[in-house]
């Protein structure tokens, strides 16, 4: 027998019984869908065929069943750092700096929020304590004014007392052709080459004007 404990799941009794889903379902009655609950037992086998003992009048005792292994319940840490990519190139650097004002989330495969932070200027990041072991989706949300340069959502599998680093990179929007590309500010040379173009066609038009006025007078 096995009694269920908090945080227990039937795939984890099941394999560690050495026994399948199907077989430890059907052991113990179970349907598709049905829950498991703190304090329930649930049968992982039965014992081998009875010894007899020597002697008469002897009782026969039953095969002991040998205990089944307690599964490994605990918790663990994830930090996510959010850093100025200065390079572009998605990869932590000593000389670039922690981004603050964004938001990094640690969510685990329920859709449950296990923590959300909004990031700051330390230089270590922040670090999500206590979270039970399990898989997690950690994602981080850019500040107004910067551009992603690594993916922003990473799967995390945490075993009980692991450390998880996660780091994502930002780009400003400015580094990236956001004011000096197409639609951003105009190169000056640009600005220089056009005025002298209007005082070109300026000079034309008033020659030509001037042409114009000249030529009667002098065919009189």
């Amino acid at each position: 027998m096995y009694v269920v404990k908090e945080g227990d799941d039937l795939w984890t009794i099941a394999a560690l019984s050495g026994k399948t889903l199907e077989e430890l379902m059907a052991l113990n009655g179970i349907q598709p869908g049905d829950y498991i609950i703190p304090g329930m037992q649930l049968v992982l086998g039965f014992g081998g065929p009875v010894e007899p003992t020597a002697g008469p009048g002897a009782q026969p005792s039953p095969t002991s069943i040998p205990a089944t292994p307690t599964p490994a319940f605990g918790t663990g840490q994830i930090c996510v750092l959010l850093f100025v990519d200065l390079n572009g190139d998605a990869r932590f650097e000593e000389t670039e700096l922690p981004l603050p004002d964004g938001e990094v989330s640690v969510i685990d495969v329920n859709g449950v929020v296990a923590g959300e932070q909004t990031t700051s200027d330390v230089p270590e990041g922040h670090c999500f304590t206590e979270i039970p072991n399990g898989d997690y989706n950690v994602s981080a949300a850019v500040p107004v004014g910067y551009n992603p340069t690594t993916a922003m959502n990473v799967p995390v599998r945490l075993n009980p007392g692991d450390v998880q680093y996660v780091e994502f990179g930002a780009q400003a929007s400015a580094a990236l052709g956001g004011d000096g590309g197409p639609g951003g500010q105009r190169s000056p040379l640009l600005g220089v080459v056009g005025l002298a173009l209007l005082l070109a066609a300026g000079g034309l038009g008033y020659m030509a004007s001037r042409y114009g006025r000249e030529t009667p007078r002098s065919l009189r």
